[in-house]
């Protein structure tokens, strides 16, 4: 889930940026200081926009650079316990797919990918259903439900993210298209 939060800093503007306005010097340091990392309550920050800085600052006795009060939004992918993603596969082993879910990608496990027992085509670098047929390989958007996820401690590590597919209009787009099609064709 992507959330929009509004915060408070300080934000240090070094000499080399005095010749910049202040907001886009800010915006600049503050977007090299923080996205891409990983907050324990906001999640990782993708971006960081909307910057308010107050023009008087402080400067610290050895410190050539400007302290000054700001104000910001912050953009942030947290995912969140039994929260629907959507994504593409962009890896397949014989123990599961990874899928790129945005800003990090999301594991499931080979039992998690579809109500059969699944056959990995090491060529194709798919996963195959034994009795449905049905393929899941890289490339395929797939819909997913997050099982868990595990936030880390560092501010440079990823959270991990388990996903399974294996509810009702879960997996590739396609299976449940196909599925609706028939009961209609039933009924």
């Amino acid at each position: 889930m992507y959330v929009v939060y509004r915060v408070k800093d300080v934000v240090r503007i070094p000499p080399s940026l005095f010749g910049a306005p202040l907001e886009e010097a800010a915006l600049r340091v503050l977007t090299e200081r923080y996205v891409g990392f990983v907050h324990p309550d906001m999640g990782i920050i993708v971006a960081i926009f909307d910057v308010n800085v107050d023009p008087n600052g402080r400067i610290l006795p050895g410190d050539g650079a400007t302290y000054h009060d700001s104000e910001y939004s912050v953009l942030a992918f947290k995912p969140r316990v039994k929260e629907v993603v959507e994504g593409v596969v962009v890896n397949a082993q014989q123990y599961g797919i990874w899928v790129n879910l945005g800003p990090i990608e999301g594991f499931a496990h080979i039992t998690q990918l579809m109500d059969d027992h699944v056959i990995f085509d090491q060529q194709r670098r798919a996963m195959i259903g034994e009795k449905t047929r049905k393929i899941i390989e890289v490339g395929n958007v797939v819909r997913a439900r997050v099982v868990s996820v595990s936030m880390p401690t560092e501010p440079t590590l990823r959270p991990r993210v388990q996903l399974t597919l294996r509810q009702p209009y879960l997996g590739r787009p396609e299976w449940y298209k196909q599925g609706k099609k028939k009961e209609e064709e039933q009924s």
